[in-house]
């Protein structure tokens, strides 16, 4: 029987990947490790939690890869190709730097991979496999296969579910509408129940761009799935587009299908800077003030970690100040501060590319500074030493041991949730002290 082992690239050596508490399992190479024929025999190895070991048996290594992680990636490819097994690769950065990653693979794969992977696989057991496979349309998640959760390693501290893709919100920083559409593709809704049944976990994730899409049709769907995990007894957290919070019904029957965290990206408090990384649905009338927006959650017992950009072409050095009011003043529970990076193959990218702001360039091995931690472009309006002190004053001020202890207590008396509490006390302090030990 052939082996085919799976590959998730560490990114241990940036700050994001000593966040231990943000790995989840590699959705996408077991969603392909499911739809592997039964007579290959599948293995799946996360740098991120587990250890790679090279003389592994293997006789085709399938890697992913995002953009920080493209330089480890080609490492592991190269040192898999020297002992004579072949390698393909796939993710959104071999998607947008095909030319980059051919000449460390037997093949790539360009887009979503579903139905690329039984091509390849065709081809590889005829021995010839082509340099590019190109996905020809974004695939229909309504029969995808059921992940086998006992591949994954059991240091995750919790588990994910996906039950849609793509994002039309188009932001000027964001790869998702690029490598997923515009358009919004649903799971089965009794295929994505049935999984949150069989995760053993009390607890778990919903890995979507954002769990309620904008529209009728992305409003309904969430609306049936939030009415069917009702009574299962789990509690869950998820990525949600702000716009929720004009939709009250939705917000109680989340919380009613037990939701206890939101992740929401913000981006900014600047409205200057929301509009140049066309974030405008941030601004609509009834979720513009931000306060209001948190309180409401929290008046359904939902908590908030909200996602922040600083160093935007808005951003003067002033934002730091405001921000740090911001997170104090408004009780929000979390929060996740990173610094503006143009990953290839969005807008912002090539903006500052033509601009000449781009500070490292020195590919593919400076792709590892573009992992949202690490000023990699010149700022407009402050100096590149501005920003990188600005940030860490930022996480130094909301964050430490002392302040994370006080939001934990906000966020319970606040959503009356003592789970809220903890998982935001560890959020706020376990990033922090990743910050804190990190030198550049």
């Amino acid at each position: 029987m052939k082996k085919i082992l799976f590959v998730n690239p560490t990114i241990n050596s940036t700050v994001f990947g000593k966040m231990k508490m943000l790995a989840l399992p590699p959705m996408g190479l077991g969603l392909l490790a499911a739809g592997t024929p039964d007579h290959y025999e599948v293995s799946i190895v996360d740098e991120n939690v587990d250890t790679i070991n090279f003389d592994t048996p293997a006789d085709l290594v399938a890697v992913t890869a995002t953009t920080t992680q493209a330089p480890r990636a080609y490492r592991i490819m190269d040192e898999f190709r020297r002992r004579g097994v072949p390698v393909v690769i796939g993710g959104i950065h071999a998607s947008v730097m095909t030319e980059e990653a051919i000449p460390h693979a037997d093949a790539v794969a360009v887009g979503e991979a579903d139905d690329i992977w039984p091509v390849m696989l065709r081809d590889f057991e005829a021995g010839k496999l082509q340099g590019v496979y190109r996905a020809e349309s974004f695939p229909s998640l309504k029969n995808i296969p059921r992940i086998n959760r006992k591949l994954f390693s059991k240091k995750y501290m919790i588990h994910s579910v996906q039950t849609s893709r793509g994002c039309p919100c188009n932001c000027s920083f964001c790869s998702v509408t690029k490598f997923n559409g515009a358009r919004y593709r649903f799971r089965s809704i009794d295929d994505v129940v049935d999984e949150i049944r069989g995760i053993k976990d009390k607890r778990f994730f919903i890995a979507d761009d954002s769990i309620v899409g904008l529209g009728t049709e992305g409003i309904d769907h969430a609306r049936e799935l939030f009415r069917r995990l009702r009574g299962l007894g789990k509690s869950w957290g998820s990525q949600v587009c702000i716009t929720i919070a004009e939709h009250d019904e939705l917000l109680r029957d989340a919380a009613r299908a037990g939701a206890n965290t939101f992740y929401i990206g913000f981006e900014s408090i600047e409205a200057e800077a929301l509009k140049s990384m066309n974030k405008n649905i941030n601004l609509r009338p009834i979720i513009k003030n931000y306060k209001e927006t948190i309180k409401k959650f929290h008046e359904y017992g939902i908590g908030v970690i909200g996602g922040f950009i600083l160093g935007t072409d808005a951003d003067t050095r002033d934002i730091f100040d405001r921000t740090i009011e911001f997170v104090h003043e408004t009780g929000i529970d979390g929060c996740q501060f990173t610094i503006m990076t143009p990953f290839p193959g969005t807008r912002l990218y090539s903006q500052v590319s033509e601009e000449g702001r781009l500070l490292y360039t020195n590919y593919p091995d400076d792709w590892v500074k573009y992992n949202a931690y690490e000023a990699v472009i010149r700022p407009r309006n402050m100096s590149v030493e501005d920003l990188q002190a600005g940030w860490r004053r930022v996480y130094d001020a909301t964050s430490s041991l002392g302040m994370s202890l006080k939001r934990s207590l906000k966020t319970l008396v606040s959503t009356g949730s003592p789970v809220n509490a903890t998982i935001n006390l560890f959020w706020n302090y376990y990033n922090y002290k990743a910050i804190r030990d990190y030198t550049f």
